[in-house]
């Protein structure tokens, strides 16, 4: 039965999109606060903007660390991947502060130049002297009526051409072609000359009693220059138009001198905002790194860890183990690659056991044909003795008695032999329970310090209580084969010490056994495990 190792699906990219849409949204929104506050020149929510601007890069930078803090936690702890995240961690930053920094020097020195081409003091200059120019353009607009209308040039010709006002009109615009309207008002009616649009309609406006301008008037976005004259009983009013524009130009001179003074007095407050915004850009940067440094270092360790799992129950022989990749990326086929591999190593390591297997059964038969042999020729030749005997007619009941009692020894001999084989051919599966291993060693031991040998028996003390799953008759006969082997190779001192052990999250006995023999030669070292294998001439291994 195959048993998966699942790779849990990676749903962070998510996460970071609309986390990094959120803080876009809020960063934008601030700026736009911000240079709003600038522009209308009202310090009133500055604190409050200050405040925000430290507080939320700084909540980032302490979520950041608090999360890289768990990050060291886990590398010293030795957690799988833990080394690799930091590293990754480390170099997401490094690039974002590489690419950023560059960019951020030459943005502070772009609104530096920017800023101090725009508050030059010769813009300033340049303004003032626009909106004197505009002024002085519209006084000598003004002055060129009063002096018409002051000189007795005016009068002369009302007074000789009466009520011609084709007449007044020719002889206006051949003096004075910037006159663009006359309007002459008496008791006896009005006369108008020039361009009608001109003419004043709203006699209100009329109750100057002095001679002077009348409030300048605005048509169809253009301005209107008008100076009233008082000549016995009329009124004469000359109006002139200013240029196309006059009134949008002048409008927009003014405004622009009065932000070019407003933001040379918030020169510093302009540059500390933009430090400060450029702060509160570079919090949710190095956080948006850590984030998706995090998500790829998630990514590629869970892989990692999966496999190091997988590989980890392939040393320990477990060849079940698959693991379940969610994707289709390059790690993904990694992990498939490994499925394939371990599939291809169960199939030769089924194969190669079953090589084993064959190649074992076979120096059984041999090595069981060779015991089988010894014991049938001292039989054969005791019962030819008994035979000749027989048949010669000299019996000898002690020689009979003899080879009798012989072939009764080595007929156990082989009784024992069959019955041993027998036991390992079809031994059944092993009944396993929970044993105390320690009165085990302890009884194992007595039984050959009994024997009277001069071996020196050494059952270091130890923990009393080490539980084992295991079969009581098959771990008692690993125990005396152990022991046997030992005595058997001249050992002159065993030493048996059992304890418990901590891998990983799980606990395990662990049983030494040691004695100074003879040893195992290296090149026979790995054919120690097939059964009855021995390196004596005589007798079945253990």
């Amino acid at each position: 039965m195959k048993r998966l190792i699942r790779i849990p699906t990676n749903r962070s990219a998510s996460f970071i999109v609309v986390l990094y849409t959120i803080i876009i949204v809020l960063v934008l929104f601030w700026a736009s606060q911000l240079l709003g506050t600038i522009t209308r020149d009202d310090p009133g929510q500055m604190p409050v903007i200050l405040v925000l601007s430290i507080l939320f890069p700084s909540a980032l930078l302490v979520l950041s660390g608090f999360n890289f803090s768990r990050v060291v936690v886990q590398r010293r702890a030795g957690v799988p991947g833990s080394r690799l995240r930091i590293r990754l961690i480390g170099s997401f930053t490094l690039i974002v502060f590489v690419a950023v920094l560059p960019l951020g020097l030459l943005s502070s020195l772009f609104l530096k130049t920017a800023i101090e081409l725009w508050l030059a003091p010769g813009n300033g200059i340049a303004l003032d002297a626009g909106e004197n120019l505009a002024l002085e353009y519209h006084g000598d607009a003004l002055k060129r009526l009063e002096t018409l209308a002051r000189s007795n040039f005016l009068s002369e010709l009302l007074e000789d051409n009466n009520r011609d006002a084709g007449a007044i009109w020719r002889g206006v615009a051949d003096v004075a072609p910037y006159v663009n309207a006359v309007q002459i008002i008496g008791e006896e009616g009005d006369s108008m000359m020039g361009n009608q649009e001109l003419f004043l309609k709203d006699r209100n406006l009329l109750g100057y009693t002095g001679d002077g301008p009348l409030p300048r008037r605005v048509i169809k976005g253009r301005s209107i220059l008008s100076w009233q004259r008082h000549l016995g009983d009329r009124t004469v009013i000359l109006s002139s138009l200013l240029s196309e524009n006059f009134e949008t130009d002048v409008r927009k001179i003014s405004l622009a001198r009065d932000n070019w003074k407003r933001y040379s007095r918030m020169v510093g407050t302009l540059k500390g905002s933009l430090l400060i915004f450029g702060l509160f850009l570079a919090g949710p940067l190095i956080f948006m790194a850590f984030l998706i440094s995090m998500a790829m270092s998630d990514r590629v360790i869970k892989h990692l860890v999966a496999l190091g799992e997988a590989t980890g129950k392939i040393s320990e022989g477990d060849f079940s183990f698959r693991v379940l990749t969610p994707g289709d990326d390059e790690l993904d086929f990694l992990t498939e690659s490994f499925n394939r591999m371990i599939s291809e190593l169960e199939v030769s390591r089924t194969k190669i056991v079953q090589t084993e297997k064959v190649a074992a059964w076979q120096v059984i038969a041999q090595r069981l044909a060779h015991e089988l042999r010894n014991p049938l020729t001292p039989i054969k030749l005791s019962a030819q003795r008994i035979q000749r005997k027989a048949i010669e007619g000299t019996m000898d009941e002690e020689m009979v008695k003899r080879s009798v009692e012989l072939i009764l020894r080595e007929v156990d001999g082989l009784d024992k032999l069959l019955q041993d084989f027998r036991e390992f051919a079809g031994g059944g599966e092993p009944k396993i329970s929970t044993l105390q291993l320690r009165p085990i060693l302890v009884e194992t031991v007595d039984r050959f310090r009994a024997v009277g040998s001069k071996i020196d028996w050494v059952l270091i003390p130890g923990e009393e209580s080490l539980p084992v799953m295991a079969d009581s008759g098959q771990l008692r006969q690993v125990l005396v084969n152990l022991l046997k082997n030992a005595m058997e190779a001249g050992a002159g001192k065993v030493t048996i010490r059992a304890d418990m052990i901590q891998r990983g999250t799980d606990p395990y006995v662990r049983l030494l056994i040691r004695d100074d023999g003879e040893g195992i030669p290296p090149e026979r070292s790995t054919s120690i495990f097939p059964p009855y294998h021995s390196t004596r001439d005589r007798g079945p291994g253990t």
